[in-house]
């Protein structure tokens, strides 16, 4: 199976870990896209899950120290399109990427993955940690084959993480960090088993944009009314 990787052109904690990853499980990607940073023109929420100041190598250092093939490129140009066919991709994974478009999925021989942070279709968007506390649903993964919609798509595998009574949102952000990198490989094994046609369409469901600032402002109470009834026993 040969697979290209959208990442971003600076240091990334999923690009780093999903390379590693890709192959440790045998799976070494032929080539890398790598995007230079854009500034992004909307809101953002305040509450961080994320950690900072973490120890991360260079994509570029990561490609060179395993022979992968290195393109700054923006992701959604011609470029990236003649490069997939170029290289003969099978697979995109998508490892640090904005919203793709057709121009750069559409040639690959079976499609490009993408590991969303939350339950599709019912949590589709941004922020999918956060809205899934505000709404009351599940927190997990779901894979997909990606297309011209966003976050829907080709469905792979769903999965939950174990919600504990004394976890942060950081605690639930690492752990869904996690189930993604587990659910890339496991996925990569149903594509090379399954047909994509007869793979499920995901559903419309719900898209979310970021949470806004006089919601945010109640997620700390809402959280702790989360977890009295997400809580493991």
């Amino acid at each position: 199976m040969r697979i290209g990787v959208f990442a971003y052109n600076f240091k990334h904690w999923k690009t780093q870990t999903g390379v590693q990853n890709l192959i440790l499980a045998g799976y070494k990607p032929s080539v890398i896209f790598a995007a230079d940073p854009v500034e992004l023109n909307f809101y953002t929420s305040k509450i961080r899950t994320k950690p900072k100041d973490l120890f991360l190598f260079h994509p570029r250092e990561i490609a060179e120290k395993y022979g992968i093939d290195y393109h700054v490129v923006a992701h959604n140009s011609e470029d990236t399109g003649e490069l997939v066919k170029k290289y003969e991709l099978d697979v995109g994974v998508i490892l640090g990427a904005r919203i793709l478009k057709p121009v750069a999925f559409k040639d690959f021989n079976i499609g490009v993955l993408n590991m969303h942070p939350g339950i599709l279709p019912e949590n589709r968007g941004l922020d999918t940690l956060k809205w899934a506390v505000i709404d009351k649903m599940q927190q997990g993964v779901t894979t997909h084959l990606i297309d011209s919609k966003i976050d829907r798509g080709s469905l792979l595998e769903r999965n939950k993480i174990k919600v504990y009574k004394d976890d942060t949102l950081m605690d639930l952000q690492i752990r869904i960090q996690n189930l993604e990198q587990e659910m890339m490989i496991s996925s990569l094994k149903i594509l090379e088993e399954t047909p994509k046609e007869s793979l499920q369409l995901l559903g419309e469901g719900s898209y979310h944009r970021a949470v806004p600032p006089e919601i945010e402002a109640t997620l700390w109470e809402r959280f702790k009314e989360y977890k009295k009834e997400f809580v493991e026993p």
